[in-house]
């Protein structure tokens, strides 16, 4: 009797995993291609027009970019999502502008 509610409990477990990850694979996929827009057009912002991160911040929804941490470095940007689980780099190259590093 016990092993029997142990299977049923197994089985719920799995179905549920299974239907998160069915669930979520939009929003996965979605972090992943948002991420690196958001770092190559903050990359621009910043190294190409020279615009302050405050201003580049206004290109953006400002609730598009709540879910986001967006971090500038000496030569780019980084950004991550979903917890850090998601990030993306745009690095800037003199002459050549800034693109996805990652």
């Amino acid at each position: 009797m016990r092993g029997k509610g142990l299977l049923i409990g197994l089985v719920v477990v799995v179905a549920l995993v299974a239907v998160a990850l069915f669930a979520g694979r939009d929003t996965w996929a979605t972090a992943k291609i948002g991420t690196v827009y958001v770092a190559k057009q903050t990359c621009s912002c910043l190294f190409v027009a020279g615009r302050p991160m405050e201003s580049c911040r206004t290109d953006y929804d400002p609730e598009a970019l709540k879910p986001l941490t967006v971090e500038a470095t000496d030569s780019g940007v980084k950004v991550s999502a979903l917890a850090g689980l998601v990030s993306a780099q745009a690095k800037f190259e003199q002459g050549f502008g800034c693109h996805p590093a990652n």
